[in-house]
């Protein structure tokens, strides 16, 4: 994806729309207009992805996950075979939107974002994608002095996990859970930037691949308790508590723009495990967790963050990183297998 280019160069991110709907294209174009980008293609229809976006090279696709003819699932499958630029899927709550969102991302798309609903509003989406896309730059950034192997990392003996990811972590997290096997023998607590209503299906979905239980946090707030060693998902649109016997979703202020906070579930886990805790940050647009990283290293916990090396966006671990957070900083396959001696 070395082709985007950053906006900071100041050119406008170029987008390409792909949804059936006339009107919805046309919203969105005018909200994305306004906020500074260029919407250089509005296609009605998976085929037409594949024959103008290949032509067209956008920084970014927004591309429908239900749509008439082919659907956006089968439209990134084929796209995925020829062009390697960012692509977000516009997702609806729907059981079929839900289920249809986790197929395209198998097929190759990066991320998504819910569309607009009782709930939210296109200008909420727009806003939520302003958070999570940014434009990767051709040159990898210089990582921040850490460790890129280092076989006595502590992986064994900690008592609970922490992961955080934004853009790209639901992929991201997919690809961890498909490779570890087992269960956990500590708690694994996995705040995902997401929003409500999608992360009960994501919860399921890493149970799947992993072949162990992964459960949303309820949102009504009912704890989940610790002594099970459970994988527990942040319910979208609450922040994840923890204590020293439970974790529980909490209603509260959005912390860097974001609920659930990567940094809000760290700053508890800090004070209840101390340095026999270990956190992962995933790849992700943004700051959210840095903090919480650095009062970890601080007591001695063990920071792992993904490298810019398979990382979609190299934000949030990067942000640890510059703090000096990290104890090592690995691409994904790596880490999994760091995973895996966590999990044991």
């Amino acid at each position: 994806m070395d082709n985007l280019r950053d906006s900071r160069d100041g050119e406008h991110v170029r987008v390409a729309i792909v949804d059936d709907s006339t009107f919805f294209r046309y919203q969105l174009r005018t909200r994305l207009t306004a906020r500074g980008w260029r919407v250089v293609a509005s296609l009605a229809s998976g085929e037409e992805a594949l024959s103008q976006v290949p032509l067209i090279n956008p920084d970014l696709v927004m591309m429908d996950v239900i749509m008439p003819g082919m659907g956006g699932m089968a439209a990134v499958r084929e796209l995925r075979k020829t062009w390697t630029g960012t692509i977000f899927m516009m997702s609806a709550h729907t059981e079929q939107g839900v289920r249809a969102t986790w197929g395209a991302i198998d097929a190759g798309a990066d991320d998504f974002l819910a569309k607009p609903d009782v709930d939210r509003t296109l200008d909420d989406m727009v806003d939520q994608l302003m958070a999570r896309f940014h434009p990767r730059v051709p040159s990898r950034p210089k990582l921040a002095p850490a460790s890129r192997t280092a076989p006595d990392l502590r992986s064994r003996g900690l008592r609970a996990l922490v992961i955080g990811a934004s853009t790209g972590g639901p992929k991201a997290l997919s690809y961890l859970f498909e490779t570890l096997e087992g269960t956990p023998q500590i708690p694994i607590l996995i705040v995902q930037h997401m929003p409500g209503g999608f992360t009960r299906s994501f919860a399921e979905r890493l149970g799947d691949l992993l072949g162990s239980p992964v459960v949303e946090a309820p949102p009504d707030g009912t704890p989940v308790a610790l002594s099970g060693a459970p994988i527990v998902v942040a319910a979208g649109g609450k922040h994840l508590r923890v204590s020293a016997s439970s974790c529980w979703c909490e209603a509260g202020e959005r912390r860097h723009g974001v609920i659930p906070s990567v940094d809000v579930t760290l700053l508890d886990a800090v004070k209840v495990f101390g340095g026999n805790l270990g956190v992962l940050i995933l790849t992700g647009m943004g700051e959210d967790g840095a903090e919480g990283s650095l009062k970890a290293h601080q007591q001695g916990a063990t920071v792992v963050v993904e490298s810019p090396d398979s990382a979609l966006v190299w934000g949030m671990p990067g942000a640890a990183a510059g703090v000096g957070a990290a104890d090592a900083v690995w691409p994904l396959a790596e880490i999994a297998a760091w995973v895996q001696g966590v999990m044991r």
